[in-house]
């Protein structure tokens, strides 16, 4: 067995935010102790890049790192207001995945039968109006 340090994106900072923290793992290869972090709680589980780097150590790093880990305060809080009142955590903002299918309907033409916007103007046209209408 040997003993890694693995740095992964950590929640419950914020919507669209994350924290760096550092674990450390004893493993038989690098892809066990990532596989096993990624289960942690707190570590965001669905991300594809939520382990941020892995690297085989030393004992003393272990246990400097184990130390370090006990003493934060981001580990030890139990609910969000404790978090906010002990923890000095500096969040980092993700990058927005642009979604190309709003942008397509934002430079749609809107439809509107007075202040109400119709969404598919034929079939509603053809469904409710009864006189014949042309949407502008």
């Amino acid at each position: 067995m040997y003993m890694f340090e693995v740095c992964a994106k950590c929640g419950h900072v914020g919507r669209n935010y994350y924290v760096d923290k550092i674990f450390v793992v004893r493993a038989s290869n690098g892809k066990e102790a990532a596989r096993v972090v990624r289960n942690f709680p707190r570590v965001k589980h669905h991300h594809k890049d939520a382990i941020r780097y892995v690297i085989r150590i030393d004992e003393a790093r272990y246990w400097e790192v184990r130390n370090m880990n006990d003493k934060d305060p981001y580990f030890t809080c139990h609910s969000i207001q404790e978090q906010r009142m002990n923890c000095t955590i500096t969040p980092i903002a993700e990058k927005q995945v642009i979604d190309y299918e709003d942008e397509e309907e934002e430079l749609r033409k809107r439809f509107y039968d007075g202040k109400k916007a119709i969404r598919n103007p034929k079939k509603y046209y053809g469904k409710y109006d009864d006189e014949e209408r042309y949407a502008a």
